[in-house]
């Protein structure tokens, strides 16, 4: 074999090098993902990620055509990537013309250098954040969409410099700028360090989401990849700031919970490597009398972030204290008339002929009257976003009644009115509901009772998070735990008597005992059972969503630490619900045949069912652990996404190793009686055939049921809301439905695997409205958990 001289080696790995990272950037500017264009090409994607993430990935010509091909490059961009695999001397082929030959190929912006060798761990955390930021784009350009942002077009955000209070003595504090200079004015803070400040509804979280998306532009990428977070839920007294990131990361992008080859996660590695930007959307959303805990741990960190938040409470926490390190602050200005002069006539309808619309004679006022309590109201996004809702979607309304200085006669009376016809104009019934996707099935007030129930739950959590698995936390803890130990019961009871009226059918007795009086006794153990294993193990937490899915052959070789908790909690409640079973059997004997058994051997029957249930126990979720394996970044995170993939996650396995322990819990007794092991203690084994089987098919069913209602995240969300709260009449049956219509509507909005309320005043305004209607009616108040 002759090797080429080293020089030439270089020339070639600097030339794939130059591939992969042109193939990216072309990829990105065509929009696609790595799989779209996978599908496109008809190429694997992981040859794909190879080409783009691999030093020395050597692809062939024609799959380098394939891939032009499938991108639909212009001319001379398909010769530029044919240009950066052709062997030296060469000339590339490709679409051409005779009078405009190719430009020379210009290599593009390489990570990492070309010159360095890059690691298995390099490589991984280059397709991660690749991976993410096609993610993270993907979800946001949805979300830009649903909120309309751009129709008919943005509001003209502008910002200036805040004062110089609030800004760090090493920043700079000439930014002022507009909508379309967010990145420019990103970049100009030699930290990475920014601190957006706006009053309530001024545009902040719209500010955050153009710069994530002018970041992730294939023109203006560069480095980390953009991810907006909510603040709400951090406390800074309990939680470092890094744990709750990781947390918050694997919650919103549940493939960054994947282990990578380090053994941490990939959240916690693209963190500590620099790739992660954190955008904070609501430090004015944290806790109150935790700001000033939370600037100063951020104070302790030099992670580059973007903050947003209220002006007040960013100051009071400033005061007496240093500003958030290295941050430049920028404070959003108010909308003016000529904005809005700008914008609300292209929302409005004309009819035929029409030049002029409704809002026009009512701008041509507020020009006069610049100081009009409507002008004033009108400064911020989120109320011109109302006025547009209440006024421009729908017809037969006139804006000229807000200029009435008798109804109107305040800035807050304005507000208010546009807060409170927001959710009736939503639900308004309208030709078009169906044709763009609206459920009908709702009225008016049907929608606003629950919204309140929705808004108050999350006020007395002090969150604006709605966690589809946190439905249960409407109800205290002590009745959220009656409430589990009832369903419990009754599936065991029912599950019983399915079973002895099924052995009933074929002449098979079970045991000497009633089926009532049996079928009610396993009913309340497994009440009693739920209900002291749900208040020991999980209390007042509630069980978190799984971010697996199940692979027989790609599952884990070794228990991750959550399968191997799950395992110690399932040994220990089947080894006592094997107790109270064998305690049970033998009472149930001595009160329907009045004969009487010797203590040992009470103790020994009931010791014996302990162990073998929970060996059995052990086995299933052994089983269930090997099998398991963590999702991938493209998996969907969207909470209705979520629900189903939990669901799926517990139906498929359960549909085998259900059989598999009921199996195992039908098998070890017969095999121990034929060992005879009770003959060492003088005990003689009598477990009848008919109750071992009808023991193990009622412990699989019941007792999977009953971890499944109790112990998971689905389980619950079955549990409150779909059955309790809709029977109580503070949701609707179709809760998933009514949220999903509530986002389309522009009511609720999507973070992640939250649902929120478009704005934090809106929820506030709905609370608030349930509590007088409350007081008007004279209802509690609720049994909101603590």
């Amino acid at each position: 074999m002759i090797t080429p001289p080293v020089n030439a080696q270089r020339h070639v790995d600097d030339r794939e090098d130059r591939f992969g990272a042109l193939l990216r950037q072309f990829r990105r500017e065509a929009g696609l993902t790595q799989d779209e264009l996978a599908a496109r090409s008809g190429i694997a994607v992981r040859t794909i990620r190879r080409f783009e993430t691999e030093a020395r990935a050597n692809p062939q010509l024609s799959t380098v055509r394939q891939l032009a091909k499938a991108l639909d490059l212009p001319p001379a961009d398909h010769a530029n990537l044919l240009a950066t695999v052709a062997q030296p001397g060469t000339p590339p082929t490709g679409p051409s013309t005779a009078d405009s030959p190719a430009p020379p190929v210009e290599p593009p912006v390489v990570e990492p250098d070309p010159g360095r060798y890059v690691t298995a761990n390099e490589r991984e955390l280059i397709e991660a954040a690749d991976e993410l930021a096609d993610v993270v784009r993907a979800r946001w350009q949805q979300e830009e969409s649903r909120r309309r942002i751009h129709d008919p077009g943005p509001l003209p955000l502008r910002w200036r410099s805040a004062g110089a209070e609030l800004t760090d003595p090493d920043a700079p504090t000439d930014l002022a700028g507009a909508l379309d200079g967010i990145v420019a004015c990103y970049r100009r803070v030699p930290s990475g360090r920014l601190v957006v400040l706006g009053q309530a509804g001024a545009g902040k979280s719209m500010l955050a989401v153009r710069l994530v998306l002018d970041l992730l532009n294939p023109s203006t990428a560069a480095g980390a990849v953009p991810v907006v977070i909510g603040l709400s839920s951090w406390h800074p007294d309990k939680t470092s700031f890094h744990e709750w990131l990781v947390t918050q990361l694997t919650r919103h992008y549940p493939g960054l919970a994947r282990p990578s080859r380090s053994g941490s996660t990939l959240a916690d590695r693209l963190i500590e490597n620099g790739r992660i930007l954190p955008v904070l959307d609501g430090f004015d959303e944290i806790a109150d009398g935790l700001h000033r805990s939370a600037l100063v741990a951020l104070n302790q960190i030099t992670l580059p972030l973007v903050l947003t938040s209220r002006p007040d409470e960013y100051r009071d926490a400033v005061t007496g204290a240093r500003a958030l390190r290295g941050a430049a602050a920028v404070e959003l200005a108010d909308l003016t008339v000529a904005d809005l002069a700008g914008y609300l006539p292209r929302t409005a309808r004309r009819n035929a002929g029409d030049v002029a619309t409704v809002w026009d004679p009512v701008l041509r006022e507020l020009a006069e009257q610049p100081d009009h309590p409507l002008a004033v109201a009108l400064t911020t996004p989120l109320m011109v976003g109302l006025v547009r809702a209440n006024y421009s979607d729908t017809t037969g309304r006139d804006p000229a009644e807000l200029l009435d200085a008798e109804r109107f006669p305040t800035v807050e009376g304005i507000s208010d009115h546009l807060l409170a016809g927001f959710v009736p104009t939503a639900y308004r019934r309208q030709p078009l509901d169906r044709a763009v996707g609206l459920d009908q099935r709702w009225s008016v007030e049907e929608a606003t009772r629950w919204l309140r129930f929705l808004a108050t739950h999350l006020n007395r959590r002090h969150t604006t998070d709605l966690a589809w698995w946190e439905f249960g936390t409407a109800l205290r803890p002590r009745s959220r735990t009656l409430v589990l130990g009832l369903f419990a019961g009754v599936m065991a009871a029912v599950v019983d008597w399915l079973v002895e009226g099924v052995a009933g059918i074929f002449g098979v007795r079970i045991g000497s005992s009633p089926w009532l009086l049996s079928g009610l006794l396993i009913g309340f153990l497994g009440a009693v059972l739920m209900v002291i294993s749900y208040g020991v193990t999980v209390g007042r937490q509630v069980p978190t969503p799984l971010y697996l899915r199940i692979s027989v052959w790609g599952g884990r070789r070794r228990l991750s630490a959550e399968t191997r908790r799950r395992l110690r909690l399932g040994i220990l409640c089947g080894f006592v619900f094997g107790v109270c079973l064998g305690t049970a059997h033998r009472a149930l004997d001595v009160v329907t045949s009045r004969s009487t058994s010797a203590l040992g051997f009470w103790v020994f029957d009931a010791m014996m069912f302990g162990i073998v249930y929970a060996v059995g126990v052990a086995f299933v979720f052994w089983i269930l652990g090997l099998i398991e394996t963590p999702v991938d970044l493209t998996s969907a995170s969207r909470p209705a996404d979520l629900i189903r993939a939990n669901r799926a996650l517990l139906a498929g396995p359960a549909l085998v190793l259900a059989p598999l322990f009921a199996g195992f819990i039908v098998a070890v007794p017969e095999l121990l009686t034929a060992l005879d092991v009770g003959r060492p203690f003088g005990i003689e084994l009598d477990w009848e055939p008919s109750l071992v089987v009808a023991a193990g098919l009622v412990s699989a069913i019941a007792g999977g049921a009953g971890y499944v209602l109790g112990m998971t995240p689905w389980g619950q969300w079955l549990v409150f809301a779909r059955v309790w709260l809709p029977l109580t009449g503070r949701l609707p049956w179709a809760v998933v439905a009514f949220l999903e219509d509530a986002c389309r509507r522009g009511v609720l909005r999507q973070s992640g695997p939250y649902y929120q309320f478009r704005h934090a005043r809106l929820q506030a305004h709905l609370a608030a409205a349930d509590v007088t209607d409350r007081n008007v009616r004279g209802a509690p108040a609720g049994q909101e958990g603590r």
